[in-house]
């Protein structure tokens, strides 16, 4: 009679029949947006979590979620760190300049720009690292 093997939650199969190792940056990146948008929902406030916060974790949920999506296609897809610094670059021009060049809800920050950085440069890290171990 086959048995179900105990495994921690981030390297259960997954619904693409590929561990979610490699996704557990994703988990917790998606963990500390939800928490973080709860908090302001909340009325709490932290200034420097309410400022970079979310542009650290745009990359790392981007990439990790569209890898997610075409490792059903093909599982053994990773980004091209080409890549994720093209989408560094495309992302910080749109953010920081092209969207508030005409919407005047959002501000230029230069330091959002290091914080992208910082989220692409962590994914690229620790979704190798995991893939690596997988």
């Amino acid at each position: 009679m086959g048995g179900v093997d105990f495994c921690r939650f981030d390297c259960m199969d997954g619904l693409l029949g590929r561990r979610l190792n490699s996704n557990r940056i994703v988990w917790i990146s998606m963990g500390l947006f939800f928490g973080h948008q709860a908090l302001i929902q909340s009325g709490y406030s932290l200034s420097g979590l309410d400022s970079y916060l979310d542009p650290l974790l745009f990359l790392p949920i981007a990439l990790g979620c569209s890898a997610w999506l075409v490792r059903g296609i093909a599982p053994g897809f990773q980004w091209d760190r080409r890549f994720v610094i093209g989408f560094w670059l495309l992302s910080s021009a749109a953010f920081e300049a092209w969207i508030p060049s005409f919407d005047g809800r959002f501000t230029s920050d230069p330091w959002d720009v290091l914080a992208y950085a910082l989220g692409g440069l962590g994914y690229s890290i620790f979704a190798e690292q995991a893939d690596d171990l997988s």
